[in-house]
């Protein structure tokens, strides 16, 4: 894997343009399984170069999941739900959010890349995050909100919220 494909679902730039250093950086191999320090680094090295860049918190939040660090993964979700939610002028708590408090629909209709999609597909995260950190009610609770925000699954919530299903039905 490269550092560059952490940030396939959030891209850094929508033109693509970047530093030849950046460059440099994202096509570094990393195995995030057997040395996620380094993978850590790399990005780390990114977020130096690019520090107002909420994408790079992302790649830094999927790195820490993959590595089953989940405490650190939570935290820049936090981080970059905060963030995108001031860059987009919505409350941050995701829990205090309604469809007609915020129009989600039309943010998205008008800048799929802009923080409101990096807002909704942080929601998303932190669903996948705490499910696989064992928090199934919290996954849940996360994912049904994304969905009422999300009604056309622009980011994709649905499948991570039938995977939290599953599990509760499971325990049935």
């Amino acid at each position: 894997m490269l550092v560059r494909e952490l940030f396939n679902d959030a891209p850094l730039s929508p033109d693509g343009l970047v530093s030849l250093d950046v460059q440099r950086l994202l096509r570094e191999p990393i195995d995030i399984a057997r040395d996620w320090h380094r993978a850590e680094r790399l990005l780390q090295q990114v977020a130096e170069h690019l520090p107002e860049q909420l994408e790079v918190q992302i790649a830094l939040y999927k790195m820490y999941a993959y590595a089953n660090c989940f405490d650190a993964s939570r935290q820049l979700i936090e981080q970059v739900l905060q963030r995108a939610a001031q860059q987009a002028g919505f409350q941050p708590d995701w829990r205090l959010l309604t469809s007609a408090s915020t129009p989600f629909d039309t943010l998205l209709a008008n800048g799929i890349h802009g923080p409101v999609r990096l807002y909704l597909y942080s929601m998303k995260a932190l669903g996948f995050v705490s499910l696989r950190a064992g928090n199934i009610a919290l996954a849940e609770q996360v994912l049904a909100k994304l969905l009422a925000l999300d009604p056309s699954d622009e980011v994709g919530g649905s499948v991570v919220y039938q995977m939290a299903l599953s599990l509760t039905d499971d325990d049935s």
